[in-house]
């Protein structure tokens, strides 16, 4: 998607439910190098929550 999009900010986080009963969110954010937006994605990489519900039917 960086390659194809060239962002200076890009944050993706997938929420899928479960097969078999465990479920995998994953997460990726990308802040264009040399700019304000590395920080950036250091700062919401850091400020993220990895568990940030619980939700018994997934």
């Amino acid at each position: 998607m960086v390659n194809l999009l060239d962002p200076r900010y890009l944050e993706v986080w997938g929420k899928f439910t479960p097969r078999g009963g465990i479920s995998i969110d994953p997460y990726y954010n990308y802040g264009k190098p040399g700019t304000k937006y590395e920080g950036l994605a250091e700062q919401r990489l850091f400020q993220h929550d990895l568990y940030p519900e619980k939700i018994d039917n997934r």
